[in-house]
């Protein structure tokens, strides 16, 4: 049994802590079906107050003695002094009735929601990401804003975490709902219950000061059961064993999915490249090094660009498209030009605006996804489709963004005269001038499960970073308009694709998509844009496709999806969506300046504080979808059937990172596949 509470406690106050303990394990007796219950209790932090700092052992005797007493596992973390250490420091815990220290995890963030204060963290170190095993679960945990943290999560679930503890102290301000979508998309990537714990008061000098209601479980698809008053104790449902089912299921299994080796390598390079100062111990001390990144960050990664333009007017382009079949005698080009014109006529409707500097179209806009209907779709079918520099469609979007003035994106299947056999799932950006920018081929595809056999730069990933080296993976253009950088659908679940982009810069992501319409994993698919948007300080620019789709040769609908096109704004705050399918032309704006005001915050860029150093070593080859696997024929699809998805689940069972469900699913069970792109 997991219970969260939201009532405050203080290692300066054992008696106080012993009573709530006491009463949490009675409250565990009434909610349970039995005598004996095996239950844990997450407390909140206890930060820094007015009485002295206790050492981390007085501390944990006292947490050690509320365990035994009560017979619960307690968990939480409070700011307390190591041996050794600086200055006081928050350090996470989780402590068996037993006695046993199950659990210890230093705080790497600095207090960005509290203001920075006179304590020191485990910033720039790498961290072992400890997990510990309760009789109901594995369990880990991340403190206060490390939750923010993407790649800390991840490499949780590398170590077989099913639920992240998340002990905080939360307060009202313009990030506290985007926080709250940041803890579900915990959850979502790595198919984890995220359990939070804050207090709804406390003592400031003698005063009460009341604080948000925050304390919350968060499934990894379904609602939140949080707090709905003042209430001590909340007491939610933990289902392990459909946890486990979906974590052994291949399309379900985001784990497995992500793939960590080639985010890893730019990580590894990254920590030999940077170095990270020691952290600071004082207030004065985190504003100092606060501005130092926000230097280095402006010279490395800031806009260069020397007649900048700080707010525009942007046109997201919802479209209806015309299906190329798979087999039979239809012209793929000419489907293409014919989608191409109908689509460019639409959008050019609305762009003779001088405020309007850039058009998104979305993915599949030109094709369709072709091969609806269970039909195993082939490298030759998306050969038929596939289009590379040079190609007829890029004079017409080049000369459509000049005569609109237009910055441009789109989608399309590319091979490259390099890498012959190769069908990549690529984004396009198209300058003002009709220019081609830059080429981004997605990273994460509906290959790994054998749906669409393209080739992600992953299963080639040798001999693609030999031809065209690291950075082509993450291409970010500094335009007059800001950074731009392109996304493709299913990029969009996995954090590390846009924290790539960020690191290289990028202010406005530009994410064609085309999205299923279904019930599971809507909402996590939903609220993944909206975190991608917070967590990076950028601009989410989805345009998907209309939900319908037209046969070439008919005008009557023969398939839908969804649309809901929408942009979502630096915060994470939705600046518009279109309410439905068909074709649509969505207005929106970007506004540079207030983007950057945001990124100059040190305490809301959370990705100033994101030092790969910490976790370059957990993203190992042995994590997440194995590279290098399609390296043979290009010919050979070695991923139909969803087995080398299968096989690595079955390795993270094996090495005891996932733990199978009590009834193991069926191989036909497991091998069930989605049409998610």
């Amino acid at each position: 049994m997991l219970m969260l509470t939201q009532a405050a406690w203080s290692p300066n106050d054992a008696t106080a802590l012993q009573a709530l303990a006491a009463a949490g394990s009675r409250e565990a007796v009434r909610q349970s079906n039995s005598s004996q219950v095996d239950a844990l209790l997450l407390l909140p932090h206890a930060p820094m107050g007015t009485s002295d700092v206790l050492s981390e052992s007085e501390t944990m005797d006292i947490v050690i003695s509320a365990a035994s007493s009560s017979g619960l596992h307690l968990a939480g973390s409070a700011v307390m002094q190591a041996d050794g250490a600086a200055a006081p420091q928050t350090i996470g815990f989780v402590v068996a009735p037993s006695g046993d220290i199950l659990l210890r995890t230093l705080k790497v963030s600095p207090d960005l929601i509290e203001g920075f204060t006179d304590t020191t963290s485990a910033m720039g170190l790498p961290s072992d990401f400890p997990v510990a095993t309760l009789p109901f679960a594995k369990v880990g945990m991340l403190c206060g804003e490390d939750i923010h943290i993407p790649q800390y999560g991840r490499a949780l679930a590398f170590h077989g975490a099913e639920i992240i503890l998340n002990p905080c102290v939360e307060r009202s301000d313009q990030q506290f709902d985007h926080r709250v979508m940041s803890r579900f998309g915990r959850a979502s990537e790595n198919v984890a219950y995220v359990a939070v714990a804050s207090p709804a008061a406390m003592d400031d000098g003698g005063v009460t000061v009341k604080l948000p209601s925050a304390t919350a479980l968060y499934p990894w698809e379904r609602e939140a059961t949080a707090v709905r008053g003042d209430e001590t104790f909340v007491i939610p449902d933990i289902d392990m064993q459909l946890l486990r089912r979906r974590r052994v299921t291949p399309q379900g299994s985001f784990p497995a999915i992500v793939r960590a080796d080639v985010y890893g390598r730019g990580y590894a390079k990254a920590k030999a490249e940077g170095t990270v100062p020691a952290a600071p111990t004082t207030r004065d001390g985190w504003l100092k090094e606060a501005e130092r990144r926000l230097a280095s960050e402006a010279e490395i990664r800031g806009p260069k660009h020397a007649n900048p333009e700080h707010q525009y007017d942007c046109m997201l382009v919802q479209t209806v498209a015309r299906l190329i079949p798979i087999g039979g005698n239809a012209d793929p080009r000419e489907i293409i030009r014919k989608n191409l014109d109908e689509h460019l006529s639409s959008a050019g409707s609305r762009l003779s605006v001088p405020t309007m500097r850039l058009c998104v179209f979305p993915e599949f806009w030109l094709t369709g996804p072709g091969g609806i209907g269970g039909v195993q779709r082939t490298v030759q079918n998306l050969e038929r489709m596939a289009i590379s520099e040079g190609d007829e469609v890029f004079d017409t979007i080049g000369k459509f963004a000049q005569d609109y003035n237009v910055y441009v994106a789109f989608q399309n299947f590319e091979v490259h005269p390099k890498l012959p056999g190769r069908v990549f799932n690529s984004a396009f950006l198209i300058d003002d001038q009709g220019n081609h920018v830059h080429t981004y081929r997605k990273n994460q595809c509906a290959d790994v499960w054998g749906l669409l056999p393209d080739t992600t730069p992953g299963s080639i990933l040798d001999e693609y970073l030999d031809m065209f080296g690291y950075d082509a993976l993450f291409p970010v253009a500094d335009t007059p308009i800001g950074k731009l950088a392109n996304m493709v659908c299913f990029d969009n679940m996995s954090p590390e694709v846009a924290g790539g982009l960020r690191r290289q810069g990028a202010e406005v992501i530009l994410h064609s998509t085309s999205e299923p319409h279904g019930g599971e994993g809507r909402r996590a698919w939903d609220n993944a844009r909206r975190t991608r948007a917070m967590e990076n300080c950028a601009y989410m620019l989805s345009a998907m496709d209309g939900g319908e789709y037209k046969s070439h040769d008919s005008e009557h609908m023969t398939f839908f999806r969804r649309g809901h096109t929408r942009l979502v704004n630096f915060d994470g705050s939705l600046q518009g969506t279109v309410d439905g399918p068909g074709p649509v032309l969505l207005r929106a704006h970007i506004d540079l300046g207030a983007l950057r005001r945001a990124r100059a915050n040190p305490r809301t860029n959370f990705q100033l504080w994101n030092d790969p150093s910490v976790y370059a070593d957990q993203y190992s080859p042995d994590m997440g979808f194995p590279s290098n696997m399609w390296a043979g024929d290009p010919y050979d699809n070695p991923y139909i059937g969803a087995q080398a998805m299968i096989d690595r689940i079955e390795s993270y069972v094996d090495q005891g990172i996932y733990t199978p469900p009590a009834s193991q699913l069926s191989t036909e069970t497991k091998s069930r596949t989605s049409d998610v792109m």
